[in-house]
């Protein structure tokens, strides 16, 4: 299984375990862990630490513009097409949707002033005045590069990062069990925890560790009972070479939220109408915005794929 695989299984995996609840269900578990959708982003996030490790290591000049070329223009075209077509559906004046909807798509495109909601849309769902609630992660995940980026991918560092990381998640898993009832343990548990993947990600691949088939398999298996401190070994012992021909991760990742939230407005929201209406945004995505760009991406040296 390579990694565009893991990653089109990860993106389902958050479609899945969203579609639940935005419809009004209750989520749907794994075995007394985390829901799906934890799962999925845990995916990208080890994947991610590995591959952007070895971008930096082959050409640490170029690793700041790749990664903008990567996140950002597939992101902000979302940002536009989301809110055109949210204007045919909020009930807000058109003067003061409009006005917000711009600092909507500024501030999701800056990454770090997020913002969820748009006038007059999605007040009446399961989950309300929420646009897309997955936008958090890349702003997360945009921190840890430049973090990667500042401490030059340095072994020794890397692997104090994911202790560090690795120790305050076990911390609050046992101390803070409602950690996501408050704001700064929320902030404090999900970076913890998404951190020590990362940074996972990236000391397997510094310290070039070759994860055997069996290793993956068995982490694959205890991961109900250790979740995170699994999941590296999981992913990287079951991978394989290979790429997809079209990487729509990514487009389903940041289309299917507001997708799902239209459906469940209008009582048709369920597995199979999220997938088949999310999939034609996620190829525009790919073909006409994210593989373009990418190409744009400065040549580098030998290395690992490019994320």
């Amino acid at each position: 299984m390579n990694f565009d695989l893991m990653r089109l299984i990860a993106a389902l995996l958050v479609v899945v375990s969203h579609t639940y609840p935005l419809a009004g269900q209750a989520p749907v578990r794994i075995w007394g862990v985390e829901d799906l959708g934890a799962l999925g982003v845990s995916i990208f996030f080890v994947i991610s630490g590995y591959l952007v490790t070895g971008s930096y290591q082959r050409d640490p000049k170029s690793y700041l513009v790749k990664r903008l070329l990567r996140i950002e223009p597939g992101l902000i075209v979302s940002l536009v097409v989301t809110v055109v077509a949210l204007g045919f559906f909020t009930t807000a004046p058109a003067a003061e949707y409009w006005s917000k909807a711009a600092l909507y798509v500024l501030r999701n495109a800056l990454l770090y002033p997020a913002t969820y909601d748009l006038p007059g849309v999605f007040e009446t769902v399961a989950l309300p005045n929420v646009v897309n609630g997955v936008l958090w992660t890349l702003r997360l995940e945009f921190t840890f590069y430049l973090v990667l980026m500042l401490i030059r991918a340095r072994l020794a560092l890397v692997l104090a990062l994911t202790a560090a990381c690795g120790a305050v998640w076990l911390a609050m898993t046992f101390t803070h069990p409602n950690w996501a009832d408050e704001r700064a343990t929320r902030i404090a548990f999900l970076g913890a925890r998404n951190g020590l993947l990362f940074f996972a990600g990236a000391a397997l691949f510094l310290t070039r560790a070759r994860i055997p088939l069996w290793i993956g398999v068995v982490a694959a298996a205890v991961f109900p009972l250790i979740g995170p401190l699994a999941l590296p070994f999981a992913v990287l012992g079951l991978s394989r070479p290979g790429k997809l021909k079209a990487d729509l991760s990514y487009g389903i990742y940041i289309y299917a939220f507001p997708i799902q939230q239209i459906l469940a407005g209008y009582g048709q929201l369920n597995l199979l109408t999220a997938v088949l209406a999310v999939l034609p945004f996620a190829a525009f995505s790919w073909f006409l915005v994210e593989r373009p760009a990418m190409r744009l991406k400065p040549a580098g040296g030998p290395g690992p794929p490019e994320r």
